[in-house]
C-alpha cells in the first residue's frame, strides 16, 4: 500500500513540474501584435495570454521578428513561436499547437497598378515582389523558383515600400494587409488584390524537446477556447469584418 501511495505521488510530482514547466515564449513581431508603449496589444498576444491562463503559465511573452523566433526554435529547449505557418518542411522540426486558423495569401498591388496576375508565372515576371524574410510566403515562392523577392525583415517596411513606389507587388496576407493600411494612414480602397497564391493552417510551434505533455496541455487549452467561443471572440475583436476560418490538420 506505502509503495502504491509513493507511486502515485510521484506521478502528481511529475505533471505538476510538466504543468509548471518554465517556457520561453515568443511572438512573431507582426501586424497581428504590437508593442504599445511598453505594452503588448493585439490578436496574437491576446490569444497566448488566454492559453496561457487555462494551462497556469505566466511566463513573459517576448516579440521578436520571425527569423530570430525559428532559430530560437531550432537552438533552445522549451520554447514556444506563435505564430507559425505548419509546412511540409517544418512539419518534423517542432511539435504543433493547432491549427487555429487559416491564413490566405496573395500578390497586392497600389490601386492604380496596371499589373495583372492570374498565376504563378505572371508574378515571375513583375520587376520585384517584397516578401517577409524566412516567412511561408518567402519560403514558398523561393521554391517555385521566384528570383525577383524583395525580402524586408517585417509585412509593415514591404507595405510601405510598396506605396513609395519601391517595389510592384507585396504578398501579404489578408488579415495583414488590412492592418499595414490603417497603421500607415491609408485604407483598402488604397490597395488591390491581384492574386491569391497560398492558404496555409496556422499554429504554435514548439521546440522539438519541448515535454510532450506540456504541448498537450497547450492543445486541450487551445481546443477549450475553440469550444467556448473565446477564440472566434478574440478574433472578432481585431477583424469584425471578416470571416473567422478554422484550420484543419494538414496531411503530410
Amino acid at each position: 500500500m506505502k509503495k502504491l501511495l509513493f507511486v502515485a505521488a510521484l506521478c502528481l510530482m511529475f505533471a505538476s513540474t510538466c504543468m509548471a514547466q518554465s517556457l520561453s515564449i515568443y511572438t512573431e513581431d507582426n501586424a497581428q501584435t504590437k508593442n504599445v508603449d511598453g505594452k503588448f496589444a493585439g490578436l496574437d498576444f491576446d490569444i497566448l495570454s488566454e492559453l496561457q491562463k487555462r494551462v497556469g503559465n505566466t511566463d513573459r511573452i517576448e516579440l521578436v521578428p520571425l527569423t530570430r523566433g525559428i532559430k530560437y526554435l531550432d537552438t533552445q529547449a522549451n520554447t514556444i513561436l506563435f505564430s507559425l505557418a505548419r509546412t511540409k518542411e517544418r512539419n518534423n522540426r517542432y511539435q504543433w499547437i493547432g491549427p487555429i486558423s487559416e491564413s490566405s495569401y496573395g500578390f497586392y498591388a497600389k490601386a492604380d497598378s496596371t499589373i495583372t496576375i492570374n498565376n504563378l508565372d505572371d508574378a515571375k515576371k513583375v520587376a520585384s515582389i517584397g516578401v517577409y524574410r524566412n516567412d511561408i510566403r518567402d519560403q514558398f515562392l523561393t521554391k517555385e523558383g521566384f528570383t525577383n523577392l524583395d525580402r524586408a525583415d517585417n509585412n509593415l517596411s514591404n507595405f510601405k515600400k510598396l506605396m513609395a513606389g519601391r517595389t510592384a507587388v507585396i504578398a501579404s496576407s489578408a488579415f495583414g494587409i488590412k492592418d499595414e493600411t490603417k497603421r500607415t494612414g491609408y485604407s483598402m480602397q488604397d490597395v488591390k488584390l491581384l492574386y491569391v497564391f497560398l492558404k496555409s493552417p496556422v499554429y504554435i510551434a514548439a521546440s522539438k524537446d519541448t515535454n510532450p505533455k506540456v504541448v498537450s496541455s497547450w492543445n486541450n487549452a487551445l481546443e477549450s477556447i475553440k469550444k467556448d467561443g473565446t477564440l472566434k471572440a478574440i478574433f472578432k475583436k481585431y477583424f469584425p469584418d471578416q470571416e473567422f476560418q478554422d484550420a484543419g490538420v494538414p496531411a503530410f
